[in-house]
C-alpha cells in the first residue's frame, strides 16, 4: 500500500524541447508502478523530489532505477467497441463492473474524428491542438476515481455525486462519467450501488465544447437532456466552483504545477487525477486525495485559504499529455 507524500514549497523548472513537443499527442509511453514513499518526507533535504510552483512531491526513491513496464502501450487494439473493452478487462486495466458497464454504454467511435481508428488503443487528434486519450489511460482514470465515488455513496447515500471533467475535449470521458451516475430505471433500482449525480465537462476552447455537445448528442443525448451532464467553456486552471465541491475531478491535460484552485474544489474524501509536468518534459499522473478540511472547500467553507496538509498525493504513472491551456 502506498504512503502519501507531503507537500512542501518549491517550483518546476521548464525544459522545453522542440523534438519532444511533436510527441505531445502521445498520452503514455511507459506505465510506472505506484511508488511507496516514506511519510512525512523531508523534500527540502532530498535530491529525489519533483518541485512545483508552491507544491513539491517525491517522484522516485531511486533516480538511477529504470522504471519497470507494466504493459506495452497500445496493446488493446480491437475491431469493435465490445472487443476493445473486453481486451482492457482481460489485461486487468479496467476491473470494476461499474466501469466496464459505463464504458460499454459509450461507443468511442462517436468521439473520434476518424472512425477507422476508434478502437485502437492510442490517442487520437480531435483538432485545436487537443487529443482524445488512449483507451487504456481512460481505464486507469476510471479505476482511480471509482473508490471515492463508492465511499461517498456509502457515507451519504442520499447525496448526489459531483464529478468535474477538466478538458472535456471530444466529450468521451464526460459521457462515460455520466453513464456511471445516471439515474437507473426503476426496474434496476435494487441493483444500484452508487448514487446518482451530475457531471460537469469544461474546456477552455469553445469549439471543443461544441464538439463535445455534438458528439454526446449522437447516441448519449439523454445525458444532456436529463441534466446529468453539462458541458461549458471554462478555464481548466480555475475549474467550475459553482458545481462543487466534487467527489471526483479528472484533468485531461498536463498542468505544469498542481492547480490549487482545483484542489480547493475537492470535497472531503474526494480525489483528483491529474497529469503534472512541464510541456515537453517529464510528466507523471498523480492521484490527489482530500483528507482534511482546514482550508477552503469551495461551496462549503471559503476564506480559509489553501492548506497543503489537507491533501495526500500519490504518483501513479509516467505519461505524456498535451498542456493544460490557460484562458487568455
Amino acid at each position: 500500500m502506498t504512503s502519501p507524500c507531503r507537500t512542501r514549497p518549491g517550483h518546476y523548472h521548464n525544459q522545453h524541447s522542440v523534438t519532444n513537443r511533436i510527441f505531445l499527442f502521445v498520452s503514455c509511453f511507459i506505465l510506472i508502478p505506484r511508488q511507496i514513499f516514506p511519510a512525512p518526507f523531508a523534500v527540502a533535504t532530498s535530491t529525489c523530489s519533483a518541485e512545483t510552483n508552491g507544491l513539491a512531491y517525491v517522484q522516485n526513491n531511486n533516480r538511477n532505477q529504470e522504471p519497470r513496464k507494466l504493459m506495452r502501450a497500445w496493446m488493446c487494439h480491437r475491431r469493435t467497441h465490445r472487443e476493445m473493452i473486453d481486451k482492457l478487462a482481460s489485461a486487468g486495466i479496467v476491473k470494476s463492473p461499474i466501469n466496464i458497464e459505463a464504458l460499454l454504454k459509450v461507443d468511442r467511435k462517436n468521439y473520434v474524428l476518424n472512425e477507422d481508428y476508434a478502437y485502437e488503443d492510442s490517442p487520437q487528434p480531435i483538432g485545436y491542438g487537443a487529443t482524445i486519450s488512449a483507451p487504456h489511460m481512460h481505464a486507469h482514470v476510471l479505476e482511480d476515481l471509482l473508490p471515492p465515488l463508492l465511499k461517498a455513496t456509502k457515507d451519504y447515500p442520499e447525496k448526489p455525486l459531483r464529478i468535474l471533467d477538466v478538458g472535456c475535449g471530444s466529450g468521451y470521458l464526460t459521457a462515460v462519467f455520466g453513464r456511471m451516475v445516471e439515474r437507473k430505471p426503476k426496474s434496476l433500482s435494487h441493483m444500484n450501488i452508487m448514487n446518482n449525480g451530475k457531471v460537469f465537462g469544461i474546456d477552455v476552447v469553445p469549439q471543443l465544447v461544441e464538439l463535445s455537445r455534438k458528439n454526446i448528442l449522437k447516441e448519449d443525448g439523454d445525458l444532456l437532456e436529463s441534466g446529468v451532464v453539462q458541458v461549458m467553456t471554462r478555464d481548466g486552471w480555475k475549474g467550475y466552483p459553482e458545481g462543487g465541491p466534487y467527489n471526483a475531478i479528472h484533468v485531461g491535460a498536463a498542468a505544469e504545477t498542481f492547480p490549487k484552485e482545483l484542489m480547493k474544489q475537492l470535497a472531503l474524501g474526494g480525489v483528483m487525477v491529474i497529469p503534472v509536468g512541464p510541456d515537453g518534459g517529464i510528466q507523471y499522473l498523480y492521484r490527489v486525495e482530500r483528507v482534511g478540511e482546514a482550508g477552503d472547500i469551495v461551496g462549503v467553507k471559503d476564506s480559509k485559504g489553501f492548506h497543503e496538509d489537507d491533501f495526500n498525493v500519490f504518483r501513479v504513472l509516467g505519461v505524456r499529455y498535451v498542456p493544460l491551456v490557460r484562458a487568455e
